[in-house]
């Protein structure tokens, strides 16, 4: 296999890992627990961020809250199709193109 074509794998790889992975956090720990946060304004002691509303939005559209989903963020449906298209179309090419364990040579 070409080096070009095996680094391009390698990332869809990645990146559908990464994007499945938060996706899988956001919606078990999504739901506005205060207990933990990475978010820079909630430890500050502010009360609103547009990427906690949107992180909120997403876990809401996964819980099929849609209209608690458009109170925290209006685009968090439209987040969560693009994500969900984007792991589809990465996976769909990535089976559709295998790797080989055993080499040519």
């Amino acid at each position: 296999m070409r080096p070009e074509v095996k680094k391009v794998i390698e990332f869809a790889t990645t990146e559908v890992m990464l994007w499945s992975f938060a996706l899988i956090v956001l919606f078990f720990f999504g739901g506005g627990s205060k207990s933990f946060t990475l978010c820079f304004f909630h430890l500050m002691d502010l009360n609103s961020c547009w990427g906690c509303g949107l992180g909120h939005a997403i876990h809401d559209a996964m819980h099929l809250r849609l209209s608690a989903s458009l109170e925290h963020h209006p685009l968090g449906i439209p987040v969560l199709l693009i994500l969900l298209q984007r792991i589809f179309k990465l996976t769909r090419s990535r089976i559709k193109q295998p790797t080989t364990w055993i080499s040519n040579n």
